[in-house]
């Protein structure tokens, strides 16, 4: 494994100026949206240098029996 960096320093070359702030940034280490996932040591979250933001990456499930504004919710408001 590459030698890791700290998530805050990973963003300034990811995001470039304004950085998201440090409480979204370790929401997206602990919710798998960076890709190698980060890793937790101690306080701080590291990070691989060569990293990227992948956003969510799980699509809803959408049931027939689901309410109707749910699913159009769910499907980014698009009327079926």
């Amino acid at each position: 494994m590459a030698r890791t960096i700290l998530l805050s320093e990973w963003a300034k070359d990811e995001f470039g100026e304004p950085i998201p702030c440090s409480v979204t940034l370790n929401k997206y280490a602990k919710n798998g949206m960076i890709y190698p996932q980060p890793v937790k040591a101690g306080r701080s979250w590291r990070v691989d240098a060569g990293a990227r933001f992948v956003g969510m990456t799980v699509k809803a499930v959408i049931k027939e029996s689901d309410n109707t504004v749910l699913k159009r919710i769910l499907e980014d408001g698009q009327t079926p």
